[in-house]
């Protein structure tokens, strides 16, 4: 099977750092993947990804040895299961709040004995003859905390076998605890969640909108990382353009 590089410096104990591609643009993945960095974020949730466009994404992700991660529109089975099928080397899994969320997450993308993932996927020829031998071991499952039950429940969520990364929604967790993004709570909770992660043996992970953020939270200890999306670097060149040129957005 091929190399998920995340993964791999996940269990080094090293930082690996990942860009977000929201849009169904082949073209803009291609750059990305081609950038040096470990891995993609493709994001079903909150991006514009169909299955047919995620499925092409990952395609022309997978050649280059980057990693594509998915991160996955719900924590059902049949998405876990499809994203990997379509050649995912893992799965960002939203709104997990309980041990029992985190199962059902890896449940879904283990095959037996360790989870119930159906066997199938037709582009899973191109990721070697032992995919189904290794996978298990090879498919890395990131967990969503994203409310203020979730944080709560940190320590009994890693402790769930089969989970990589306990990865922050710093927005949905902002939201939940009614907190401003960046303010001393919110950053207390970010705290929290990283210790107690940490204190589990488990590696925390969070999105950031800039390198300059992402190597700040590398620094403090957080481990997957992704340091901006395409459309973040769009709109920060639009502003910059704004700036220079003097016109103002509508």
């Amino acid at each position: 099977m091929v190399r998920n590089r995340p993964l791999e410096k996940l269990r080094a104990g090293q930082p690996t750092f990942g860009l977000a591609v929201a849009m169904k643009d082949p073209v803009v993945a291609e750059y990305f993947a081609h950038s040096g960095i470990d891995w993609i974020w493709v994001d079903e949730q909150h991006g514009s990804l169909g299955y047919e466009a995620m499925a092409g994404v990952i395609q022309v992700i997978g050649p280059t040895g980057t990693a594509p991660i998915v991160r996955v529109g719900s924590n059902e089975f049949f998405r876990i299961g499809r994203a990997l099928d379509a050649g995912a080397l893992g799965v960002i899994v939203p709104m997990v709040n309980s041990a029992e969320d985190a199962e059902a997450a890896v449940y879904a993308a283990k095959y037996p004995p360790r989870g119930g993932r159906s066997s199938g996927g037709a582009r899973l020829q191109f990721l070697g003859d032992d995919y189904r031998e290794v996978a298990n071991d090879n498919t890395l499952v990131a967990v969503m905390i994203e409310t203020g039950r979730a944080v709560e429940a940190v320590p009994e969520i890693a402790a769930v076998e089969g989970v990589d990364c306990i990865f922050i929604g710093p927005s949905d967790l902002s939201v939940s605890l009614q907190v401003e993004r960046g303010s001393e709570e919110h950053e207390a909770a970010l705290a929290e969640v990283l210790a107690q992660a940490t204190a589990a043996g488990k590696p925390a992970g969070m999105p950031c909108g800039n390198a300059e953020d992402a190597a700040r939270r590398a620094e403090q200890g957080f481990m997957l990382i992704h340091a901006g999306s395409e459309l973040g670097m769009v709109r920060d060149g639009i502003e910059h353009m704004q700036r220079v040129l003097g016109i103002a957005g509508e």
